[in-house]
């Protein structure tokens, strides 16, 4: 088929055929690689090359330690040097990054304290109002009583709108238990009227969706890039599931007070503070995890028995967390540090939200982890001694090091690199940033075979498309419904084994899709609060000539390192633009203070050309769906 066919005569003069077009166009120029294990395979052609060259050496970096290059940071890190960003971009404390904090001062929930969002967002249940009549009611019965205080309205509640994809399921035992009771959070009891007015109830997914927000306009104009990306990599691996009730406002603590401060320090510093986060306890249900406590039969009460121990966390610490599913501990190991958490729990998880060790619900008694003997009366301290042997433990330096290691070198990495970063992580007593150093200078991260070996997840995809092409983005919901469709909600993972980091999970027919309609909506500046400025994006190149248009976007998002068998019906794809009249509009000019962005309609009156020709929109969304941007 000629794809001259995709532009059609309307009314005197030519158009161009939008959303439907470009993606009929993709699947006839890109349809061989919806084939998945031809996708999954394809790698830019590199036959008997035993080492990158430097241009490719420069994009391995900027695609493993960002969230991908913006346009200018090829030449850029290239004149810099690759080992010197490295080291930079191991230091974060050192790079200015005062522009991404202007624009994270607009989401004034991230910076409020855990009781001020349970305040603001999960307000008290009003008192009722006064009956309207002065006739006393009858007094009810304790039945009828019930039965009216059922009756009662729930409080006001919001919650983010189920995955968009299947999450897959754990090895762990305890995940379908952790998604019980995913309902909004119980309302409380009335209060008596008081002369303090009850606040006006606000949304709470409103603090959710300004952390999805946070995370992503990060990962988009942050330039601590490795930072941001660990951050992702340990929010993902001590992940949690946003909309389990109170976890709506915990969640946010978790992110600034827990993850953020630690993710280049200490291991053991960072899994001390997700082990008392509140977040974490009432996501695992530790916070109801205690000491069983039986009281025999007395002359007025019958034998009875409170508490219980629960496992979820133990199970998802030493499973999830440190030692891995094949680490080396038991059924009995789980029942052990079950019981020296026990009492760590949250003070009144929907109005103050905070972290507080309860001796009375404790089990004082000896227990013994992974061989260890922790004494009898240890209290907060036992749960302190756990951590301590986890943090310390061979099983978890091998377990933490190769998932470093898929993230930043491939899906299956070498057990060479893996080895190494384990012993580098025990030599320095669990530092973050040198096991990255160890596994950054490697020389198998540098091997051919690892560059373009990554699938971007979905967020990592949109992020890197953003960055490409330069784009202006509030990251608001539009935006992150984006990323939802494409199969991974932020701060979405039901289950707390978090979003897998292999190929396989993302490289559906329909997630691909997806991406392309995600890429030609982006490129069409169709996202509202989402644009991009082709006339800055372009500067320099002739968008009449397609040779210089092709190599100029092709280098802004992939280095020039575009395999022929996409680079051929590109070719074909200008040409047939060319035969046309193109359509130019003003999507081309986007405004930093006006995002709310429409697109422009095509039967509309003619206006005077202000930018590239339409066409040129479908080109991008073309390459940013082209299976070379899909990896990184």
């Amino acid at each position: 088929m000629n794809h001259a066919s995709c532009f059609i005569k309307s009314r005197g003069r030519r158009r161009l055929v939008n959303a439907h077009a470009l993606l009929f166009s993709t699947l006839l120029l890109f349809g061989p690689v919806l084939n998945l294990s031809a996708f999954a395979q394809r790698r830019p052609q590199r036959s008997n090359v035993q080492t990158l060259t430097n241009e490719q050496r420069v994009m391995h970096v900027l695609t493993r330690l960002t969230f991908g290059p913006r346009p200018g940071d090829l030449e850029r890190v290239a004149a810099m040097g690759v080992n010197t960003y490295i080291a930079q971009q191991l230091d974060p404390d050192a790079i200015n990054d005062n522009a991404l904090a202007q624009r994270l001062g607009k989401l004034p929930t991230l910076a409020l304290a855990t009781p001020a969002l349970a305040e603001q967002y999960n307000p008290p249940k009003p008192p009722p109002a006064p009956s309207p009549t002065p006739t006393p009611a009858p007094s009810p019965s304790p039945a009828s009583a019930a039965t009216v205080e059922q009756m009662q309205p729930p409080a006001a509640s919001a919650s983010m709108p189920a995955p968009a994809s299947a999450q897959g399921n754990s090895k762990s035992g305890a995940m379908k238990q952790v998604t019980d009771g995913m309902k909004p959070a119980d309302t409380q009891a009335a209060k008596p009227p008081s002369a303090k007015p009850t606040p006006t109830p606000k949304n709470p997914q409103q603090v959710v969706t300004e952390l999805q927000r946070a995370a992503l306009l990060r990962a988009v104009y942050s330039e601590r890039q490795l930072y941001e990306l660990t951050v992702d990599f340990w929010e993902n691996h001590f992940s949690i599931y946003a909309q389990k009730d109170a976890d709506r406002w915990l969640l946010t603590s978790f992110d600034r007070d827990a993850i953020r401060p630690y993710a280049f320090g200490r291991f053991r510093d960072l899994l001390g503070a997700t082990a008392h986060s509140p977040a974490m306890l009432f996501y695992l249900d530790n916070w109801q995890s205690s000491v069983l406590r039986k009281y025999p039969a007395t002359k007025d009460k019958p034998a009875r028995q409170t508490g219980g121990i629960n496992e979820n966390y133990a199970r998802e610490l030493m499973e999830l967390h440190t030692l891995g599913v094949d680490g080396g501990y038991t059924q009995r190991d789980v029942q052990e540090v079950a019981r020296c958490f026990t009492g760590w729990t949250i003070r009144k998880p929907n109005e103050e939200g905070l972290f507080v060790f309860n001796p009375a619900a404790h089990d004082n008694g000896e227990k013994v982890v992974l061989g260890q003997r922790i004494p009898a009366g240890g209290g907060i301290a036992d749960g302190e001694r756990v951590l301590d042997i986890l943090a310390h433990h061979p099983s978890t330096a091998h377990f933490i090091a190769t998932k470093l290691a898929r993230r930043f070198i491939g899906d299956d990495p070498p057990a060479s690199v893996v080895k190494r970063a384990a012993a580098v992580f025990l030599k320095t007593d669990g530092s973050i940033r040198e096991t990255l150093r160890a596994i950054l200078i490697a020389p198998e991260f540098f091997a051919p075979t690892t560059y373009r070996a990554k699938t971007r997840t979905p967020f990592e995809y949109a992020a890197a498309a953003l960055r490409a092409l330069n784009a202006e983005t509030n990251a608001d919901r539009p935006l992150l419904d984006w990323i939802a469709r494409m199969g991974q909600p932020v701060f979405g993972r039901i289950t707390p084994d978090g979003y897998p980091d292999r190929a396989a999970q993302w490289l559906s027919t329909g997630a691909l899709l997806t991406r392309i309609n995600f890429a030609d909506a982006l490129a069409t500046n169709r996202i509202n609060g989402t644009g991009i400025n082709l006339t800055n994006l372009l500067q320099g190149a002739d968008p009449n000539d397609p040779q210089t248009l092709i190599a100029r976007l092709a280098h802004i998002a992939l280095a020039d390192d575009l395999a022929p068998q996409t680079r051929a019906p590109l070719d074909k794809f200008m040409r047939a633009g060319q035969q046309t009249a193109p359509l130019t509009t003003n999507q081309a000019s986007v405004s930093k203070s006006d995002l709310n962005i429409t697109r422009v309609s095509a039967d509309a009156a003619p206006t005077k050309p202000t930018g590239p020709p339409a066409y040129v929109n479908q080109l991008i969304a073309l390459i940013i769906g082209a299976p070379e941007f899909q990896k990184r």
